[in-house]
């Protein structure tokens, strides 16, 4: 089983729990919200030697799926899974298939910061990156992030609302560190601590 799929068994099992306890505590609800949106930034600044070089990681589409259970009357707990597939530019020509997924693996929550016709939602959540290359001859990359965002949630009926937001997402590597390795060299050399991605998406939530 791949690092991303126990992963996605994990995260399911811990929500799974607050599920339960939620449910035995009180009436609640859960939530199930289909998403896609828009991916932006994602740039690698790669040292070599003395020399910085930018990789670029092309924008483009993401999709996902939002899980979201009653923790209290105002508090909700979130599993957030998002992906996208992009390229992303090496600086020589080791690479052959420079096609690259993403996957954001978090577990979280979200809280109430203003109410009314629109009402906002403060949301955050820490988990795992997965980087998988499509070249064969590169490794996956697996690394712990953290996400910050906006919702906001208009009801369409009791059962049935619209969600719109976006979030950012800061994922941990060392400064000296490389990923995208093979057996002669690797790919990009990350001179920096945190990698930055931002993303804006909607959905329709199910409650039940």
């Amino acid at each position: 089983m791949s690092v991303i799929a126990r992963l996605l068994v994990l995260l399911a099992l811990i929500s799974l729990a607050f599920v339960t306890k939620t449910y035995a505590a009180q009436q609640s609800y859960f939530e199930v919200t289909p998403l896609i949106g828009y991916r932006f930034g994602g740039d690698f600044d790669s040292q070599d030697g003395e020399t910085t070089s930018t990789v670029k990681v092309t924008e483009g589409s993401n999709y996902g799926l939002l899980l979201a259970w009653d923790v209290d009357r105002k508090r909700q707990g979130e599993v957030l899974i998002s992906h996208n597939n992009t390229e992303f530019s090496p600086l020589d020509n080791s690479v052959s298939n420079n096609n690259l997924a993403i996957t954001y693996a978090h577990i979280g929550g979200n809280v109430p910061i203003s109410n009314g016709a629109v009402p906002l939602l403060i949301t955050g959540g820490i988990g795992l990156t997965h980087f998988s290359p499509e070249d064969s001859l590169l490794n996956n990359e697996t690394r712990f992030s953290m996400n910050v965002g906006l919702a906001t949630k208009i009801a369409a009926t009791e059962s049935l609302s619209f969600r719109f937001g976006g979030r950012l997402y800061a994922t941990l590597f060392n400064s000296d560190s490389a990923i995208f390795c093979n057996e002669e060299n690797c790919a990009i050399s990350i001179s920096s601590d945190l990698w930055i991605q931002s993303e804006v998406n909607a959905g329709i939530t199910f409650t039940f």
